[in-house]
């Protein structure tokens, strides 16, 4: 026996569109804003929606040629080189300027110190900004003034030493066989007179060779250290060194000479040997 299979079908609704509805074509899709309705030989050749359309403006870089490029970027590293010598040139102005202002007021300063001292040396006692005696600053300066007067004899004075050696050293070497000129008073002995009068054999000893050589180095500026100015002087005074002057020296002084050189080598000796225990 066959049976009898019968397609199933979808049940139809009661409620049939009506035929304007059926037949209606799809709407057209409205373009976005901004966007330029494509023609119909895009819509034909398939670009899609985000291709662009004939006549979009591309990026300007890409379209220029490398020799523009190049130009506008040696332009623009010329305008940072320009402000660049620009403004090293402010700064230098600057410093400059600042330099200059400094020297200004160190030498209005030092002018203004140079009137407070010659006011002060004449006598005169120096007044604060209220108009009041500034006794302070004026013994400040009287006790500058006396300190750089000392250091000024302390500097002539050892001036005159070298200046003496010079002259005796110039007579040893000049003429050997010139008669003898030199006498002991002529000879610079490294001691400092005493009332102004001509060192004697007494006077070379060990402390007044020591005060004559080594308290010139108390002078503000001297950069000479006490074993320098001690070695310095046992050479110039080494019984060799010296042969020259003596042959020089006047037949009544040769012994006092003799003597005098002797004892300021062994006062250098002594000396040597107490720098050496204080260095």
């Amino acid at each position: 026996m066959q049976t009898t299979h019968t397609p199933w079908l979808p049940p139809q609704s009661s409620h049939q569109p009506s035929s304007s509805m059926a037949f209606t074509l799809p709407r057209a899709i409205k373009p976005l804003p901004g966007r330029a309705a494509t023609s119909a030989t895009d819509s034909r050749s398939g670009a899609g929606y985000f291709a662009f359309p004939p006549g979009y403006p591309h990026s300007t870089e890409t379209t220029r040629p490398p020799s523009t490029i190049l130009a506008i970027e040696d332009q623009e590293e010329a305008e940072r080189q320009k402000q660049k010598a620009l403004d090293d040139a402010w700064a230098a102005r600057r410093i400059r300027d600042e330099a200059a202002r400094k020297a200004r007021l160190e030498a209005e300063a030092a002018e203004a110190l140079k009137g407070e001292i010659d006011w002060v040396r004449s006598g005169g006692i120096l007044r604060d900004s209220n108009g009041n005696r500034d006794y302070a600053r004026t013994e400040a300066i009287r006790e500058e003034l006396r300190l750089s007067a000392y250091e000024a004899a302390l500097t002539e004075r050892w001036n005159n030493y070298e200046a003496r050696w010079a002259d005796l050293a110039g007579k040893a070497t000049r003429d050997r066989n010139k008669a003898r000129d030199v006498r002991f008073v002529d000879v610079p002995w490294p001691v400092a007179p005493m009332n102004q009068q001509t060192p004697t054999l007494a006077d070379l000893t060990v402390d007044r060779v020591e005060d004559f050589l080594l308290t010139v180095l108390k002078v503000r500026g001297c950069t000479v250290t006490k074993k320098e100015r001690v070695r310095s002087s046992l050479l110039r005074w080494h019984p060799d060194k010296m042969t020259a002057v003596l042959a020089r020296v006047v037949e009544e002084d040769l012994p006092a000479v003799r003597e005098g050189i002797h004892a300021i080598i062994l006062s250098l000796h002594q000396l040597n040997s107490k720098v050496e225990t204080t260095a």
